[in-house]
């Protein structure tokens, strides 16, 4: 009876309050809640793909719990994969990076300064080295600093990794109670608009992903094939930026052409060949082939999306900025009217 009483006083309250009211104090609460919101963002993504593994097990006739300790048993695998070989390895590559910045930098200034002198349409970047060496600088004092957020992400990503798959395991619950939120008239079609929203982030997770493996990989191997140091740090930067439109790709392309150029302009040309060759592989092949026409944009809601979340969230907005277009654009084309002649 208490807890019927105290049920019956919370939606006269909710009832008796303005609007404006609550959607600020939403608003504030989101807000507040943003790093948990962020990985709550990335674990219904996760879920999204596990579901589909767990699905593609049960096909071939492997339980529920046993697909869901097999996921666990993969992800444990691959983060001590991480941590006990790879992370070594990114972490000495760094170092090594910091070590030969500055002669780097000293050699791309001199082979500016000498391209300027003979044929006087190359740029000096001789300041422009020497304010990069300072920064440089101060990236080794931030090392210590690094390695503490690396600790963190560790942490979110166990976080991350156990609420997917319990999400992929068992969605109905957390489906059923975001349905009660709406009127019972409107709960089926709000139903249809999560299995079209779950469809098309299905796509985009699968396209992104398997995009950003290709693109990462092939730089890894290009640029060792081409001689240029840290192959393994320079790929997963290629596949890490992979994840964020239009201007990740050449981003992750910066940092190998300039070490390549303070070897040689050859080897400069032959880096930044690689990344144009792998972006259009990515642009025009892997994502087109794996998301088709489910996922398609206007590059005006990705651009949006992509200065709005990037503000707000930094660097995790960019990773979800394409999602998160996916998402709106999927619930206005439920809310509002089609135009004459468009099919739905």
């Amino acid at each position: 009876v208490r807890a019927r009483d105290r049920k019956a006083g919370w939606r006269r309250l909710l009832e008796g309050a303005p609007l404006a009211v609550l959607l600020a104090a939403a608003i504030v609460a989101g807000y507040a809640l943003l790093p948990v919101l962020e990985l709550v963002a990335i674990s219904v993504l996760l879920a999204l793909v596990l579901r589909t593994v767990i699905w593609g097990m049960g096909r071939v006739g492997v339980p529920g719990w046993a697909a869901v300790l097999l996921l666990l048993s993969l992800f444990g695998l691959l983060g001590a994969l991480f941590w006990l070989v790879l992370l070594p390895n990114i972490v000495r590559e760094l170092q090594v990076l910091a070590s030969q910045l500055p002669g780097y930098l000293d050699a791309l200034a001199g082979l500016t300064r000498r391209l300027h002198g003979s044929l006087g349409i190359v740029p000096d970047l001789s300041e422009l080295a020497g304010r990069a060496r300072g920064l440089a600088s101060r990236l080794v004092g931030a090392l210590p600093e690094l390695a503490g957020g690396v600790a963190r992400a560790a942490a979110d990503a166990v976080v991350v990794v156990f609420l997917a798959l319990y999400l992929a395991r068992d969605p109905g619950p957390v489906v059923s109670g975001f349905l009660r939120l709406f009127p019972e008239e409107e709960r089926g079609r709000v139903s249809a608009l999560l299995g079209r929203l779950e469809v098309r982030l299905r796509g985009w997770m699968l396209g992104a992903g398997l995009a950003a493996l290709v693109v990462g990989a092939g730089a890894g191997v290009g640029l060792w094939a081409l001689g240029i140091p840290l192959p393994v740090t320079f790929g997963l930067l290629a596949a890490l930026l992979n994840f964020v439109p239009y201007f990740g790709s050449i981003v992750a392309a910066v940092l190998p052409v300039l070490v390549a150029l303070s070897i040689s302009p050859l080897k400069a040309l032959l880096v930044a060949a690689l990344y144009v060759v792998l972006n259009q592989i990515d642009g025009n092949v892997v994502q087109p082939l794996v998301m088709g026409r489910e996922v398609s944009l206007h590059p005006v809601w990705i651009l949006v999306s992509f200065l709005a979340l990037g503000t707000l969230l930094g660097f995790a907005g960019l990773l979800l900025a394409v999602p998160a277009a996916v998402a709106l654009a999927t619930v206005l084309d439920e809310l509002l009217p089609r135009p004459p002649g468009k099919p739905g």
